[in-house]
């Protein structure tokens, strides 16, 4: 009896041995992919807020070019009236130079707020 105690302690150790390291290589295992997720993402979260700031600007300078182009077209058919159109190189004139037609009145509308 004494002997089958023996054997059955014996067992028991070689069991828990046994089921010591496949547990001890898990914890070890999910350790090492966490330090590797977390060295990834150390190494590429500032390449990625620097990529969001970059699209952000691309975004700014997209809707600024649209208005720079949208005005360069307003301006080159400004140039071209003011080369082909003699009426409106003439209404452009007399605008800016205050001249009037014999016979013409000029009304002018001021949009200024009266002072109080």
């Amino acid at each position: 009896m004494v002997q089958s105690q023996t054997l059955q302690r014996a067992n028991s150790r070689r069991r828990a041995q046994s089921e010591f390291l496949p547990t001890a290589m898990r914890v070890v295992s999910v350790l090492i992919v966490f330090c590797s997720l977390l060295t990834a993402g150390f190494t590429f979260y500032p390449e990625w807020v620097r990529l969001h700031d970059m699209k952000r600007d691309l975004a700014k300078e997209k809707t600024r070019l649209e208005e720079l182009n949208k005005q360069a077209k307003d301006r080159e058919q400004e140039v071209r009236l003011l080369l082909n159109d003699p009426e409106y190189l003439e209404m452009i004139a007399r605008d800016r130079l205050d001249l009037m037609k014999e016979g013409e009145t000029i009304f002018r509308l001021s949009s200024a707020k009266p002072r109080s």
